[in-house]
């Protein structure tokens, strides 16, 4: 097996470098985080769902809508995790970003370029960056038989806190395995890894589209939400408000196509050629049908406004910050000053909408495939087979 392997007492460790990666190299660059004139350059995910809203965006035309004239978009930044979409934003590279929730606090906790959250991209009870999977037919069937065997994960990212969640409060002892999302899922497919830690869209293909894999764990099971961030540096809130504004507006008109129109939002995230590959089935069920591990939850919550809904505020400013504290991650807490909710709202009062649950910016719904916002959770379209 590829990869780094050690013990799970070393996980502390790697979780420190592997969220601080490249971060340091770029700490001391002159001008970081300044914007580009009136052209601004995108760092998102089309490999993470629970940042679609970016691709929702981009393909729907909505920020050339709501953006103030003399603004455009002059390059959508594509990567892999959103460590490096961070690591771009304090370069001065990006200057709006869609990242993870720890990528999120580790880039507004760096002290050299000013960056704020100001919004959420999603969140979600543990359906989206809080997965673990296993070869179809494993002999792998409960967390404790995970204990000396492989678990691979990718260092620095929101699904690393999931990992090592599951390991204090279980108890159990992996071989801690560091490796890239498309390498662990390559060998959960040769059948090489016991279980694979990793989040949307990639653990749903593995298990639907390729019959590769199932659903071992989720987030629920342990207590542990994760969300989207959507992150600016203060440049560009300071000096471009207007234009902060209009993309939070964006965000929230892109978010009402993702509860009420099911198929158009799909027609949209099939269009972003990173995902020509993916089975519309499978953009299907990271969105909107429920886990049969957890069919009472809902897959994605569409939300914005992290203040308006308790338990996103208390990941992002609270347990999200104190863990990767904790862990060495981050050497201090993020200043209350790097959480500017209160950009969210202000685009929100000037569309006339709701950012809580009770509204678009709130839940889906997980209702299946008939592109209403039902908000009965259970009510999902399970694929047969134990764990999927």
């Amino acid at each position: 097996m590829t990869g780094d392997r050690g013990s799970a007492s070393t996980r502390r460790n790697v979780l420190r470098a592997g969220a601080l990666a490249g971060v340091g190299a770029l700490s001391g660059c002159i001008g970081a985080g300044a914007t580009t004139g009136r052209e601004l350059t995108i760092g998102y995910q089309p490999y993470y769902a629970e940042a679609w809203s970016a691709v929702v965006i981009k393909n729907a035309g909505l920020a050339e809508e709501f953006l103030p004239s003399g603004y455009s978009v002059k390059n959508w930044d594509s990567a892999l995790q959103g460590s490096i979409v961070g690591t771009r934003m304090i370069s001065g590279k990006n200057q709006v970003g869609y990242t993870g929730d720890m990528p999120t606090i580790t880039a507004i906790a760096n002290d050299s370029t000013p960056i704020s959250v100001v919004g959420l991209a999603g969140y979600s009870e543990g359906q989206q960056c809080s997965l673990a999977v296993r070869p179809t037919g494993s002999g792998v069937t409960n967390v404790q038989q995970m204990d000396g065997r492989d678990a691979a994960v990718t260092t620095g990212s929101c699904t690393h806190r999931f990992y090592l969640n599951v390991v204090e409060q279980t108890g159990v002892q992996p071989n801690l395995v560091d490796n890239s999302i498309g390498n662990i899922l390559a060998e959960i497919r040769q059948g090489s890894l016991p279980v694979g830690f990793g989040w949307e869209p990639n653990m749903a293909r593995t298990v639907y589209q390729e019959d590769a894999a199932e659903y071992f764990i989720s987030g629920s099971e342990f207590d542990t939400g994760d969300a989207a961030g959507i992150i600016m540096p203060d440049s560009l809130i300071e000096n471009d408000r207007e234009a902060a504004i209009g993309w939070l507006k964006a965000e929230l008109r892109a978010k009402e196509i993702m509860a009420n129109d099911h198929e158009r939002t799909l027609d949209l995230v099939a269009e972003e050629g990173d995902l020509a590959t993916y089975d519309r089935d499978v953009l299907r069920s990271c969105l909107y049908e429920s886990l049969r591990l957890d069919p009472s939850t809902n897959r994605l919550e569409l939300i914005t406004d992290y203040a308006a809904v308790p338990q996103a505020n208390r990941l992002m400013t609270q347990q999200g910050p104190r863990f990767l504290q904790e862990q060495g991650a981050i050497s201090a807490l993020p200043a209350d000053s790097r959480y500017k909710p209160g950009l969210t709202k202000t685009a929100a009062d000037e569309l006339g909408v709701g950012t809580g649950l009770d509204r678009f910016g709130g839940s889906n719904g997980s209702s299946g495939s008939n592109g209403s916002n039902s908000s009965a959770a259970g009510a999902n379209a399970s694929t047969s087979g134990d764990g999927r």
